[in-house]
């Protein structure tokens, strides 16, 4: 199954990876450490993110794919963080961006990590498009579900 859009989303979501990574590295106009409460917070922020991201990676199992389409003879998952998240793992890198973002005091992260956002507001979108055509439940599931993040968005 061809997805030239599928592929381009994962394309931008990987140099995006690289951005937020890279970016504290980058010169900046002012050298600041983080403020004390981002220091922890970001940290705090990136642990959530992970334990959310492997959770739903392995809720997923044998249906995980960086693609936005479903694997062939893939079933919609329902359980676990997906009670309560459509997109848990975009959630959890979003959290680890936001985090090491913060951990950083790095406003090139933080914009990277917003580029970030959007890009799995749009591929979530797309997702959620060929989810409902591929599984019938997929709305009534979506209406009821949060998008990223269990109780919060």
């Amino acid at each position: 199954m061809d997805d030239p859009l599928g592929r381009r989303f994962v394309g931008l979501q990987a140099a995006l990876f690289v951005a937020v990574g890279g970016a504290p590295w980058l010169p900046r106009a002012v050298d600041a450490a983080a403020p004390a409460p981002l220091a922890w917070l970001g940290p705090a922020l990136m642990l959530v993110g992970l334990l959310l991201g492997l959770t739903a990676g392995l809720r997923l199992g044998r249906n995980l794919t960086p693609f936005p389409r479903p694997r062939p003879g893939g079933e919609l998952v329902t359980a676990g963080v997906y009670a309560h998240a459509r997109h848990p793992i975009y959630g959890g890198v979003l959290l680890i961006a936001i985090g090491w973002s913060l951990a950083h005091a790095s406003l090139a992260t933080l914009t990277a990590a917003a580029l970030l956002w959007l890009l799995f507001e749009a591929k979530s979108r797309y997702e959620e498009r060929v989810l409902a055509a591929a599984y019938p439940a997929y709305p009534a599931y979506a209406a009821a579900t949060r998008r990223f993040v269990p109780f919060v968005y």
